[in-house]
């Protein structure tokens, strides 16, 4: 049984080359690398990642804090960043030991947060596979709505439905926490 973790064990910050092969090890076949990854080929290797890192923005990780010691646990970026227009969030992937734990929405927040707070977007996108039914819920509940349904074939040969969800500045402020 799986359970929330402590948002305090939660922190992030930007990659770092030393996490990269932790990284590597979240798909655990080449059809989850394919929605993590799509232009990946499996298996995910350290020099796969790092050739992304010139196209991508603010390659940022997760780590859980437990027992004093730190690991990474979660990733994402922007695969597409417009200053001052838009962004889209890509590659979020969670260690899958502790997915449907909370770290993929804390990882998620952060990004919008980042993207809105401190790059001062008006709006934010990202794509997302119909068959990953947890991340679409997730998105739903952070209020990204869908605007575009795009028909994609994956490497095995089979069609698939990609979504395109957005997000405004203004609905994320309406659906923010207040502070205390």
């Amino acid at each position: 049984m799986s359970s929330a973790l402590s948002l305090t064990a939660l922190s992030n910050r930007p990659l770092a080359d030393a996490d990269i092969p932790t990284i590597c090890g979240f798909p655990r076949t080449a059809e989850e690398l394919y929605f993590l990854f799509p232009r990946a080929v499996w298996p995910l290797t350290p020099d796969q990642v790092r050739a992304t890192l010139g196209l991508r923005r603010d390659p940022t990780v997760v780590t859980l804090t437990e027992d004093g010691r730190e690991r990474v646990v979660g990733y994402a970026n922007y695969a597409t960043f417009e200053d001052g227009r838009t962004a889209s969030i890509g590659n979020v992937s969670v260690d899958p030991t502790l997915r449907r734990r909370g770290i993929a929405e804390y990882l998620v927040r952060t990004m919008i947060d980042r993207a809105f707070d401190h790059h001062h977007l008006p709006e934010l996108t990202l794509y997302c596979f119909s068959t990953n039914t947890p991340g679409l819920l997730l998105y739903a509940k952070l209020g990204m709505m869908p605007i575009a349904l795009e028909t994609r074939v994956t490497p095995w040969g089979e069609p698939i439905a990609l979504f395109k969800l957005r997000m405004d500045r203004a609905s994320w402020r309406s659906a923010a926490p207040i502070a205390a």
